[in-house]
C-alpha cells in the first residue's frame, strides 16, 4: 500500500512555470520552488532570488537545491498562493520584510530596491540547516553511490525507492526484536519483582509495540528520503498517526495489566466493592487517554487546539447545565466509592422503599436485585442522598418473637417453659456471642405472652432461616412435653338476660 502511495505521490508535477520573478513576495517564492520540481528543473533559474554577492554566485544554484529539500524534508509546505502580491507590503514594524512560515523563522524574504530576496539570514543558515536535516551517513553514501541510483524512475530517484524499502525492512526488524525483549526481559523482571502478570494481556502489547517502533524509526528516517514536500507530509502524518495510536494502545494495554494486578489484590481483600471500582477505573483511564491520543493527531494534522478547546469549553458550559443529573449522578458514584456505604452482594434498603442485593455500581447509577428476582436502577445521586440501611454489615442477626399461651395454664409449667426455651439458646454456640432473654413479658388481650430475644451469629441469610426453623420446632417440641398449649385471638362475649326469658 505504501509502495502504491509512493507512486501517486512521486508523479505529481507542475506544468507551464512561468519565468522566475522578484517582484513580489508571491513571485520570489514561487521561483524557487516551481524551477526545482522534477519536470521543470533548472537550479540556475530557481536561485534567481538569492541574495548573493558576484563572488559567491557560483553557489546559488546548490543553495537554491539545499533550500528546496531543507523546506521538504522537514514537510514545510511554503502556501504561495496565500502570499502578498504588492510589490510595497510591508509587516507590521513597517518593514518590507516577509516570514513565509511563522513556524519555520529562518525563512525570510526581504525587499532590496525593488526585488524581493532570500535574506542573507537565511543563506547562510542554509549549510547548517542541511545538516542538521540529513544524517551524515546518508550524506557520506550519496557521494559513494554510483551514477545509476540517481537515474529517475517514475520523477523519484532510484536510491529513494531502495532508501524507502530499506527503511521498512529495518523498522519491522527492530521492531520484531522489541518483541523478543517485550516477551523475555520484561516477563524476567516481573517474575523477580514477584508481580506474576498476566501473560495473556502482557503478549497483547506485541503487536502495537512493533508498530510503534516502525512509526518511530520511519519517522526518524522520512527526511533522509528528500521527497517532495506533498509526499513528506503525508509520510510524516502517517508515521505520527501510528505513533499516536499504537502509544495510545500500549498505553490502553498496560492499563489492563496494571488493573489485572489490583484485581487480584482485590480479590484478597474482604470488601467487594475494590472488585468494581476497578474496572471503572480502568475504563475511565483508557477512555482519557484515548481522547488524548485523538488531540495529539488532530494536533499534527493542523488543527488549532486552542481555538478547539476554547469552543469546547463555551459548549462545555451548555453541555454541563443540560447534564446536570448526569453530573450529579458522577459525583454520587465518586461518594460511594469513597465512603463505601455497602459493598457487592450486601442486603440493603435504600430511603426505605428499595430493598434487595447490590449487584453493580456504575458511574451513573446503582443496580440492585430485589427478592422477587426483579432489578432496580437508583442513580447514584439518589443513593448519596439517600438514608442506606445496610443488613449486610450487621455483626449479628437479632431474634425477637412474642408467643402467645392460653389463659388457662399453669403458673409452673410457665416457668418450666421458659427455662427450657433459654436452655436451648444457651446450649447453641450460634446464640452464645450477645445475651438472650426469654421472658413472660405481660398479660395479652387473649394470651400469656413469652418474649423471646437473641442475637444470632451467622454468616448468611440461608444459615439465619435455619437456625431460626430449628428454633420453633424446638419450642413446638417443648410445648407439646409440657401440655402447654398456644393461644390464638379470640373475643368472649357475656350475655346479662336475653329478650322475651320469664315471660308465659
Amino acid at each position: 500500500m505504501l509502495a502504491f502511495i509512493l507512486l501517486i505521490f512521486s508523479g505529481t508535477t507542475f506544468a507551464q512555470v512561468p519565468d522566475p520573478s522578484c517582484a513580489t513576495p508571491r513571485d520570489a517564492a514561487a521561483s524557487l520552488l516551481n524551477w526545482l520540481q522534477t519536470d521543470t528543473w533548472d537550479p540556475q533559474k530557481a536561485a534567481t532570488c538569492l541574495d548573493l554577492p558576484e563572488s559567491r554566485s557560483k553557489e546559488a544554484p546548490r543553495l537554491a537545491i539545499q533550500l528546496k529539500q531543507i523546506l521538504d524534508a522537514r514537510a514545510q509546505y511554503v502556501p504561495v498562493e496565500s502570499l502578498p502580491v504588492d510589490p510595497e507590503y510591508t509587516d507590521d514594524y513597517g518593514e518590507h520584510r516577509l516570514l513565509p512560515l511563522p513556524e519555520f523563522s529562518v525563512l525570510v524574504l526581504e525587499k532590496k530596491d525593488d526585488r524581493w530576496l532570500y535574506s542573507d539570514s537565511t543563506l547562510n543558515a542554509v549549510p547548517s540547516l542541511y545538516e542538521q536535516t540529513f544524517s551524515r551517513v546518508l550524506l557520506e553514501l550519496q557521494r559513494q553511490l554510483p551514477p545509476v541510483f540517481f537515474s529517475r524512475v517514475f520523477s523519484l530517484h532510484l536510491w529513494q525507492y531502495l532508501y524507502f524499502f530499506l527503511l521498512l525492512a529495518t523498522s519491522w526488524l527492530i521492531g520484531r526484536l522489541a518483541q523478543y525483549l517485550l516477551t523475555t526481559q520484561v516477563v524476567r523482571l516481573t517474575n523477580r519483582f514477584r508481580l506474576l502478570p498476566n501473560l495473556t494481556l502482557l503478549k497483547r502489547i506485541r503487536t502495537p509495540l512493533t508498530w510503534f517502533v516502525i512509526g518511530l524509526i520511519f519517522r526518524w528516517g522520512v527526511p533522509d528520503l528528500q521527497f517532495g514536500v506533498r509526499l513528506t507530509l503525508f509520510l510524516v502524518f502517517l508515521a505520527t498517526t501510528v505513533l499516536s495510536l499504537s502509544v495510545v494502545v500500549i498505553a490502553n494495554r498496560i492499563v489492563d495489566l496494571v488493573s489485572d494486578l489490583f484485581a487480584k489484590q482485590a480479590e484478597q481483600t474482604d470488601s467487594k466493592l475494590d472488585d468494581q471500582v476497578i474496572p471503572l477505573a480502568s475504563r475511565g483511564v483508557k477512555a482519557a487517554l484515548w481522547v488524548l491520543g485523538f488531540v495529539f493527531i488532530l494536533q499534527n494534522v493542523g488543527v488549532e487546539i486552542t481555538a478547539l478547546l476554547a469552543g469546547v469549553s463555551v459548549g462545555g458550559v451548555a453541555v454541563a447545565l443540560a447534564a446536570q443529573d448526569t453530573i450529579s449522578n458522577l459525583f454520587g458514584s465518586l461518594t460511594i466509592f469513597t465512603d463505601r456505604p455497602f459493598q457487592i452482594g450486601d442486603w440493603v434498603v435504600i430511603d426505605g422503599s428499595i430493598e434487595g442485593v447490590v449487584e453493580e455500581v456504575g458511574f451513573r447509577s446503582t443496580r440492585i436485585r430485589t427478592f422477587p428476582d426483579s432489578q432496580i436502577t437508583v442513580p447514584n445521586a439518589t443513593v448519596a442522598n439517600s438514608t442506606v440501611d445496610n443488613f449486610g454489615r450487621r455483626t449479628f442477626r437479632r431474634v425477637k418473637f412474642d408467643l402467645g399461651l392460653r389463659y388457662d395454664t399453669p403458673r409452673d409449667r410457665i416457668v418450666a417453659f421458659r427455662d427450657q426455651i433459654r436452655a436451648y439458646l444457651d446450649s447453641k454456640e450460634v446464640y452464645a456471642a450477645r445475651s438472650r432473654e426469654v421472658r413472660f413479658s405481660g398479660f395479652g388481650d387473649s394470651a400469656l405472652n413469652i418474649m423471646i430475644y437473641a442475637f444470632l451469629d451467622v454468616p448468611s441469610y440461608a444459615v439465619e432461616l435455619d437456625e431460626k426453623e430449628m428454633l420453633y420446632l424446638e419450642i413446638m417440641r417443648i410445648a407439646e412435653d409440657l401440655g402447654v398449649d398456644f393461644a390464638f385471638p379470640s373475643t368472649s362475649v357475656y350475655v346479662e338476660s336475653l329478650p322475651g326469658r320469664g315471660q308465659s
